[in-house]
């Protein structure tokens, strides 16, 4: 970036050392207002020559570390400037030579340290204990030198990243950073346009780094822990209404459906759980998709099909509900076959859409999905559609339900031999059989809708940072300061993601969807159920005095 910047920079302070070799004696004159130093001082002569040849490259450093770091470039001029040329001192009739001052070759050396290590410009850092060829003295404290004041204000100084040109390439990446090898062979290009910036990019998982240390990692450790114990929960009740005999007909098949669509939806808590990164991460820096990471693939697939159907099931039991409760009919009794295409099919058809277009890959937690650019196309408009009428409809059903005891509250009974009378008998009937079912419905609802709504609302600031680079470069700056931790950078990127604790909020909302069907549907029967079938088993197994003895000891436990 600095052709040969290094040698003219490296003998620049000492080159008035040269020409004062050619003079036998010691002469000062006026420096000119013209020159590269621009400053008032005395020197000795041979200025044109010293400059020519020592201090030729400072306008270039200027030039093109000028924006970069205009308190770095300032302060090598005055260590520059104040070293090559000594200011005369004519007091008491004797010319003394005031060399530079020891306070400007460490500002250098701390304002500068940085911006030369990035670009690997680290040789152009001066020796602050040389002895100068000029005064054969070491640099001087600031009350018996040459102190230049500086030109740059503190509002203007310090690293501005943002000023390096796009293609610029950094040297070296200081932790936790990682090299880019895409930039390194085209510095056009890069391996993330979200965490990779001058050839450096923030290591896999990078969301991590955009929140408090360790916060996103614990957290999301904590709801695939949920969600796995959800996964078993529901997977009893589901393993539950398939095998034992009265569950597998009308409307308790809706309830298996709906719990064999939960339990693939809590299953994949299982990819993630003990090593993120394998599920999150193609390498150290690429994020997966469904093309390098087969798990990323596999899971991705498997949560967008789950999800929707699990919705379109919590459908259809509001469906049932309302058919039954309000208008006393049976629909679905005879027609699974349509349930089963609608419910299952529909949600095959937008996975391998999402799959066809290769667009499942890891975005945010510790889970893959579908790209940020389709995700509202592919999952969470097609979850609108079927979860926002689902609720209305049932929101339609409570209000007839509240209409109903209100008719008994106010004395109904007494007409109860009216057909009306008698249809509002069935609705108490209905909500005391299906209340179950009803409270499942709007637990699930309720769930998706905060899912749905939080990250439709908060998912979308995620783009701001692939589309707004000051953003990143502002973070990148504060992450390689010397002295700044990520903690302390948080405050930078946080207003353009999802609030971290409402994002954890909504993760755990819907891992725990599996808990509640366990807590709603575990009841006293099913438990009673196990025990006869159980106990039948033992019977057909030839030990029926044994079991005989034993038999209530299951339900007992």
């Amino acid at each position: 970036m600095l052709p040969n910047l290094a040698a003219i920079l490296t003998v620049a302070a000492f080159g008035a050392g040269l020409v004062s070799s050619q003079n036998t004696t010691t002469q000062c004159t006026q420096y000119p207002g013209d020159g590269i130093c621009a400053t008032s001082i005395y020197a000795p002569l041979g200025i044109n020559a010293t400059e020519s040849q020592f201090l030729a490259a400072l306008p270039q450093l200027k030039e093109q570390m000028g924006t970069i770091d205009p308190s770095c470039v300032d302060s090598y001029y005055r260590y520059a400037c104040s070293s090559t040329y000594p200011t005369c001192n004519t007091s008491g009739g004797k010319i003394t030579l005031l060399a530079g001052c020891l306070s400007t070759c460490q500002e250098v050396e701390r304002s500068c340290s940085l911006l030369f290590t990035l670009t690997n410009k680290t040789n152009l850092l001066p020796d602050c204990k040389a002895i100068s060829p000029v005064t054969k003295a070491p640099l001087q404290p600031d009350d018996s030198c040459n102190l230049i004041p500086p030109t740059v204000d503190n509002q203007h100084s310090g690293l501005n990243i943002s000023a390096l040109p796009a293609d610029t390439v950094l040297s070296t990446c200081p932790a936790p950073f990682l090299v880019d090898p895409v930039a390194q062979k085209d510095p056009t290009k890069s391996s993330n346009p979200i965490s990779c910036r001058f050839g450096c990019c923030v290591p896999c998982p990078y969301q991590n780094y955009f929140y408090n240390q360790g916060w996103p990692e614990h957290a999301f450790f904590a709801t695939d822990i949920v969600r796995s114990v959800s996964a078993v929960a529901v997977f009893f009740i589901m393993f539950s209404y398939f095998v034992l005999p009265d569950k597998r007909r009308h409307p308790s098949l809706l309830i298996l459906n709906f719990s064999v669509a939960v339990f693939l939806f809590s299953f994949v808590a299982f990819f993630s759980v003990g090593d993120p990164k394998r599920l999150q991460c193609a390498d150290e820096i690429r994020p997966s998709t469904q093309e390098t990471n087969s798990l990323c693939a596999a899971q991705g697939a498997i949560l967008m099909f789950s999800s929707l159907a699990t919705v379109l099931w919590c459908c259809a039991l509001i469906i049932n509900l309302h058919l039954h409760t309000v208008w006393s009919s049976n629909f679905f009794t005879h027609r699974y076959f349509l349930l089963h295409l609608f419910c299952w099919g529909v949600p095959v058809a937008f996975m391998a859409t999402a799959l066809g277009m290769k667009q499942i890959q890891y975005e945010f937690a510790n889970l893959c999905l579908v790209s940020l650019d389709q995700i509202f196309n592919l999952f969470f408009y097609p979850m609108a559609a079927i979860v926002i009428p689902s609720f209305v409809l049932h929101i339609c059903t409570f209000l007839y339900i509240a209409r109903a005891i209100s008719f008994f509250a106010l004395g109904g009974l007494d007409r109860c031999r009216t057909q009306r009378a008698v249809r509002h008998k069935h609705v108490i009937q209905a909500v005391h059989i299906q209340w179950r079912a009803a409270l499942l419905a709007i637990i699930a609802c309720a769930t998706v809708l905060f899912y749905w709504i939080f990250y439709f609302t908060q998912i979308r600031h995620v783009t701001d940072l692939s589309k707004d680079t000051s953003i990143l470069d502002s973070w990148l700056q504060c992450m390689i300061t010397p002295g700044n931790t990520q903690d302390s950078c948080v405050s930078i990127v946080s207003s353009h993601l999802p609030p971290f604790g409402l994002m954890v909020a909504a993760e755990a909302l819907v891992s725990v969807i599996g808990i509640w069907v366990f807590l709603i549907f575990a009841k006293r029967s099913i438990f009673i159920e196990w025990n006869d079938m159980i106990y039948n088993i033992r019977v057909y197994l030839g030990g029926r005095g044994r079991a005989e003895k034993h038999g209530e000891q299951f339900f007992q436990l």
